[in-house]
């Protein structure tokens, strides 16, 4: 009970934004909702604006998911439609990633199309190309959060994983930036069988609980340029000790800690992630398409997902990380597709 309550306290001083008074009423409603009242509501909606990117990560699935052609792509208005729709399910938080972002000149047309002054609005970057200027762009813009990605406290490694020398101190620099600014800051770390005892994460682990700072671990899934690749899936063992670590610190996180309805895999039930093509998917790693924008609502892709056994509950498992029988059976389907992400139907037939 204490961890749950020191968790709260960080989750509300991340969430208050005195000036965004119409946000805090919808929050205050939504935990009414979920947490008191029992009900199954949308928490949180991610979006990919693009898949172009300036590092080159070890773990990257934007070539993967990139689609070529005259493929239609979401433009501000749609977004402004599916924000809409989403926030009608519950939703208080969009996030915008990439690839990465920053390098998108259409960002301030969809954080402004996302009703900013109602939600809580994160962006997920690597860091890199903050500068003062984009801090205050952002700041202007609505933006609430940035979630970077920082994945050791050893620059040589961090620098390996992301493809990119320089990426660890252009990141940290980017970091103290957005902190002075005011934006609130959150890490991604992803981590691995061989990587989660390793001096660097050790260290990255240490800094987070110093800064006061929420670190979300990110579990590694065989996709993207690790399609198929279960080398570096974390073990019993691993599982075990991160579920230590988040007890040590509230700042130590999974997205298991992150729902609102009860603890595990919130996939559909509480997350969804839109591909900049309109595709929803109901995880950024499981690349099967429960449905389009442009073809139904948000509500009728996400009613299809609940209707699988796999998301109508909070598993205590990544589906796509640490569940054998879910990757074997159903995510395998997608290690040698011609094109992503594949069709409901295609991984689970007809359900």
């Amino acid at each position: 009970m204490r961890r749950k309550l020191q968790q709260l306290a960080i989750n509300t001083r991340y969430a208050f934004n005195p000036r965004k008074p119409r946000l805090v009423a919808r929050l205050a409603s939504a935990v009414t909702q979920t947490m008191v009242l029992g009900r199954q509501r949308l928490r949180y909606v991610d979006f990919s604006i693009g898949y172009a990117c300036n590092l080159h990560c070890q773990h990257c699935f934007a070539t993967a998911l990139t689609q070529r052609g005259n493929k239609r792509v979401m433009k501000p208005d749609d977004y402004g439609r599916v924000v809409r729709e989403a926030m009608a399910l519950g939703a208080v938080n969009f996030s915008f990633q990439g690839g990465e972002p920053l390098l998108f000149h259409q960002l301030d047309e969809i954080i402004g199309a996302s009703h900013a002054e109602q939600n809580l609005i994160s962006v997920t970057t690597n860091g890199t190309l903050l500068d003062p200027a984009q801090v205050v762009r952002l700041k202007r813009l609505g933006v609430d959060i940035l979630t970077v990605s920082l994945d050791s406290d050893d620059p040589a490694e961090h620098d390996r994983f992301r493809g990119k020398a320089g990426a660890y101190d252009k990141t940290l620099a980017g970091i103290e930036l957005a902190r002075a600014e005011g934006l609130k800051v959150t890490l991604g770390t992803v981590v691995t069988h061989d990587s989660l005892h390793s001096p660097g994460i050790q260290g990255l682990l240490q800094r987070a609980i110093e800064l006061r700072c929420v670190l979300n671990l990110i579990m590694p899934v065989p996709a993207g340029r690790w399609a198929g690749d279960e080398a570096m899936l974390l073990t019993q063992d691993d599982l075990a000790y991160i579920d230590h670590l988040t007890h040590v610190s509230p700042y130590i996180r999974t997205d298991f800690q992150a729902n609102w309805g009860g603890y595990g895999c919130g996939a559909a039930k509480e997350i969804l992630y839109i591909t900049p093509y309109g595709d929803v998917l109901t995880c950024p790693f499981m690349h099967i398409a429960a449905g389009n924008i442009f073809e139904e609502s948000v509500a009728q892709a996400r009613a299809r997902a609940l209707a699988n056994p796999y998301f109508s509950t909070y598993h205590d498992t990544c589906l796509v990380s640490t569940n054998p029988e879910f990757i074997e059976q159903h995510l395998s389907k997608t290690f040698d597709a011609e094109h992503l992400p594949i069709p409901w139907e295609d991984a689970f037939g007809g359900s």
